[in-house]
């Protein structure tokens, strides 16, 4: 029977797990993850005296994915998907203090001049909307999102809509980010459009329906948070008997053992023992598969910078907030603002499952590269920073009757400008010279749920080929 080891216990690790025991009886798998729990970023935040589920990490899946919806049916949860408000539509974004509608235009990219007051000056709107009558230059090969859209754009656009919208998914800086890693899609638009102003034009609907959608919305979540599928893969592995689980337990170095490697693990106790395997899948960042893996290859960096960020939910009563609270999706906080806030998301707004009625929860998000001075602050200053910034700008008549703080460490990575370039000459060395032992996770080709669902099975299935060849 062949010995697979899984190192890192993540969305990604945990999938690649499931793939592996799907492939039949003739492969055992070790499971290795450095923390006191698996699941990775995925923590779910249950407070049954508040009646408050409310996730703080990542807080849905991108429902057009197809990876998403396989776990959750291949899990049995499919009766537990929860698709976000219908009413729940408008998204903010601030300038000079105040709360100002996001552009209407898709990827808030205008396509006529109404389309972005108040938020931008005549001039920042004109200039944008020259877009429209740019020749159709495209960047031979990678370029920052930044140096692309402000091309196209203009920097007022790209400073107050573009980077709090496309860059903040990463937490990171718009002018240090891969275009073909981050928003191929953007030059797809181009392509197929002329501009992304034409693009936009055709792509935003002319009127927005009164009545309820009937299809799923765009983001999928399930009753009892994102942590409950987490329970649900490691429920399923450890039924399956074929699995151990080591948590506590960090892979420090790989070495060869004859056609295979051998695992060099040291326990937090300080206890320390080798496993011998035949193949491994790494779902842990570049960086640190790489310094695992030197003993046997020297890997091409990667080069994945990981910004480090905090969540803070904060609880209200209801009645802190004005009526218009139903259809508030949540505001972003361009860089010129200078705030802690990066951006906040209207949990009991946008999910139902969320909270009762008489409480309003709202999740802010702290840290951005070159912008995470707050996150210097103690727990409970940097919550008093969020509400106070959160009352500026909504009016909130009562102070948060509950908080809480997460912190996550070096976890957002950011592609920089060549990243694809960079995972596949890493890909392309490992298939040489280790054609067991795959790589995969957040750090190399997408930082959503999905993506890491499906890289943890591709990287699963490529280990299994080798095997087998």
């Amino acid at each position: 029977m062949k010995r697979v080891a899984v190192i890192g216990g993540g969305i990604t690790g945990l999938s690649a797990c499931l793939r592996l025991l799907s492939s039949g009886g003739d492969v055992r798998i070790l499971l290795y993850d450095a923390s006191d729990r698996l699941g990775g970023r995925v923590q779910t935040i249950r407070e049954p005296h508040l009646g408050v589920t409310v996730e703080a990490g990542p807080d849905s899946m991108l429902a057009r994915k197809p990876a998403a919806m396989r776990l959750i049916e291949s899990l049995g949860m499919t009766d537990d998907v929860v698709s976000t408000r219908p009413e729940a539509t408008e998204t903010y974004i601030v300038r000079g203090g105040r709360l100002c509608p996001m552009p209407r235009g898709y990827l808030g990219i205008p396509f006529d001049p109404s389309c972005a007051r108040p938020l931008l000056t005549e001039d920042g709107l004109a200039r944008a909307l020259a877009e429209e009558r740019l020749p159709l230059h495209l960047p031979e090969g990678d370029t920052a999102l930044g140096a692309f859209l402000r091309t196209r754009l203009g920097d007022e656009w790209v400073d107050y809509v573009g980077e709090p919208l496309m860059a903040g998914i990463y937490a990171g800086d718009i002018d240090q980010l891969s275009l073909s890693a981050t928003w191929p899609s953007l030059l797809d638009l181009v392509r197929a459009h002329g501009s992304l102003v034409s693009a936009s034009r055709a792509l935003t609907p002319r009127e927005r329906s009164t009545q309820p959608r009937a299809a799923r919305s765009a983001f999928i979540t399930v009753r009892g948070g994102l942590a409950s599928v987490m329970e649900r893969m490691v429920d399923r592995i450890e039924r399956s008997g074929r699995i151990e689980i080591h948590t506590h337990a960090r892979v420090k170095r790989v070495t060869r053992a004859g056609s295979g490697y051998r695992c060099h693990i040291e326990l937090t106790s300080g206890e320390r023992f080798e496993q011998d395997v035949d193949g491994i899948v790494f779902a842990v960042p570049p960086h640190i598969a790489r310094e695992i893996m030197s003993p046997v290859i020297e890997l091409p960096d990667v080069e994945t910078h990981y910004q480090s960020t905090a969540t803070i939910v904060l609880v209200y009563a209801r009645t802190a907030f004005g009526p218009d609270l139903s259809r508030a999706s949540g505001f972003l906080v361009p860089r010129p603002e200078g705030m802690a806030i990066t951006a906040t998301t209207w949990m009991s707004s946008k999910w139902p499952h969320v909270a009762p009625e008489s409480l309003a929860v709202i999740r802010a998000y702290v840290g951005r590269r070159g912008q995470d001075e707050s996150l210097a602050l103690p727990d409970d200053e940097l919550a008093r920073r969020v509400a106070t910034e959160v009352a500026g700008l909504t009016g909130a008549r009562e102070q948060p009757v509950w908080f809480r703080v997460t912190r996550f460490a070096h976890a957002m990575p950011n592609y920089g400008v060549g990243h694809l370039a960079r995972v596949e000459r890493a890909e392309e060395a490992l298939g040489t010279s280790c054609p067991s032992v795959a790589i995969a996770g957040a750090g190399y080709r997408g930082v959503g749920l999905p993506d890491c669902v499906e890289q943890g099975e591709q990287a699963a299935l490529q280990v299994l080929a080798a095997l087998r060849a």
